[in-house]
């Protein structure tokens, strides 16, 4: 009630009557998500024949605009709604603001919201972090090149090393799930750029990249597997090992979250790997990863273990058609209907706007190259084949990967094909991003300063520096 109040309040404050506003043309504004993250909106007005349309835009995610439904405009007052998104805004004008100062409305969620005319550029929502990498530093960065021949994609990376004259032990990092640039950015964090600061400061080389389709790697990223992504990891031992400053006897892998996976099929098939280091990756097969982040996404909202057990379960008949129908047609006409069944039983199936958007939005997502791989990827054998020293560390509070099960089949993979050289640790309170937390949720990354806690890039680097 005291939160509604305070909102309430700032909301008033500035807010004068005026006559009705020509809206026509572009407006500006920033919300922050959940995660604490600033994000920008473009609005387009225009009015024809009496009525007024629009779209929006979210420069920061898409470059395609959505066609907004409805725009009421009266007196001092701005309303419109998008139904395939369940968005609502509400705002009114704010004299001292030169704009429309108000909230947006979005699955049960409120966010403010205000809008003028003003351009908001990229620059001015970025964030600096604590951790973030100072410029001009003491060792050598190079922008670097190379091409996996075989699927015929440029890959555009950073190489760090150390400005002594001498061989260097490299880690290649490898991002998680999604398209991610070199960095693997998220949330205003860039967690690979901190963690080869670190890395190379203590005499440890790095190589890192743009995933496919990102900054200025070529490629389709939507149509490539895990195992096409293992291609590129590839194609980037074999340039590290023409280089005259490389210990080719030192080179190693880091897989963070599902880029473990990708760093499991490298490692099974390169006994020269030096070493492997799982971060939060999976241990156990794609489906039971896919229902255990099932459960902890439901978790998060609260909800019980009856409404649980259902919501899991509604989803089993949807996974076996991805798993098991291999004509796409088909299996996008199956799919649908089985998650049409799941939005009827969880969610508003007489908003048919949201229905269609659910459905469309989980599909596409979900036969994504890298997601429908994944989804069929059994980890076991491929950890059986492992023989290289493996560290798998994960956070104590992840809610994607969960420590328990993720790192007890990663051991018991690797043990069970007669590797003995396995290190396993769980960091207490600390989440998915290796960040220490408090809630834990993905809604509070973007609000915590800390990148990656500093012990667990301690522990890698004396992990590492105990073989060399």
């Amino acid at each position: 009630m005291l939160r509604q109040l305070i909102t309430l309040c700032l909301f008033m404050a500035g807010i004068g009557t005026a006559t009705a506003q020509d809206i026509t043309g572009t407006w500006y504004g920033t919300f922050s998500t959940p995660q604490g993250q600033q994000q920008r909106l473009q609005l387009q007005f225009e009015k024809e024949d009496g009525v007024w349309t629009g779209e929006m835009l979210s420069p920061d995610i898409t470059p395609e605009p959505i066609e907004i439904d409805t725009v009421i405009l009266k007196g001092d007052s701005l309303k419109f709604t998008i139904n395939r998104i369940n968005f609502k805004y509400t705002g009114a004008w704010g004299i001292r603001y030169n704009g429309y100062m108000g909230y947006f409305e979005q699955v049960g969620n409120r966010a403010a919201l205000n809008i003028s005319r003003k351009e908001i550029k990229e620059e001015d929502v970025k964030t600096v972090r604590p951790q973030d990498p100072a410029p001009n530093q003491v060792y050598d960065v190079q922008d670097v090149k190379f091409v996996n021949k075989t699927d015929k994609v440029l890959l555009s990376g950073t190489f760090t090393k150390p400005a002594i004259k001498d061989v260097h032990p490299v880690i290649i990092l490898i991002s998680g799930a999604g398209q991610q640039n070199r960095d693997n950015e998220i949330l205003g964090h860039k967690p690979f750029a901190v963690l080869a600061d670190y890395l190379v400061k203590r005499g440890i080389a790095t190589l890192r990249w743009d995933d496919r389709g990102v900054g200025e790697s070529t490629g389709n990223y939507d149509s490539s597997t895990i195992y096409n992504f293992a291609g590129d990891v590839r194609t980037a031992i074999s340039w590290l090992r023409q280089r005259p400053d490389i210990d080719t006897n030192a080179i190693g892998l880091l897989g963070y979250s599902e880029g473990g996976v990708v760093a499991q099929i490298v490692a099974a098939g390169d006994p020269k790997i030096a070493f492997l280091v799982e971060m939060a990756s999976p241990g156990i097969d794609g489906r039971k990863l896919y229902n255990s982040r099932l459960v902890h996404t439901a978790a998060a909202y609260g909800e019980k273990d009856e409404y649980i057990n259902a919501y899991v379960s509604s989803y089993q008949r949807y996974l076996n058609v991805l798993e098991m129908e291999g004509d796409p047609a088909a299996r996008k006409k199956r799919a649908f209907a089985e998650l049409e069944l799941v939005f009827n039983h969880f969610g508003d199936s007489t908003n048919k706007a949201g229905q269609q958007h659910f459905i469309e939005e989980a599909y596409e997502a979900d036969v994504r190259g890298e997601a429908l791989s994944l989804l069929k990827y059994d980890p076991e054998p491929y950890l059986g084949k492992i023989k290289c020293p493996v560290l798998a560390i994960n956070g104590e509070k992840d809610l994607l990967t969960d420590a328990t099960p993720n790192l007890k089949g990663i051991e018991k993979g690797l043990i069970k094909g007669g590797n003995q050289l396995v290190t396993v640790r769980t960091f207490a309170w600390l989440n998915h991003l290796f960040q220490a937390c408090r809630t834990c949720s993905a809604e509070e990354y973007g609000a915590l300063d800390e990148t990656i806690n500093p012990a667990v890039m301690e522990f890698i680097t004396r992990w590492v520096q105990l073989l060399y």
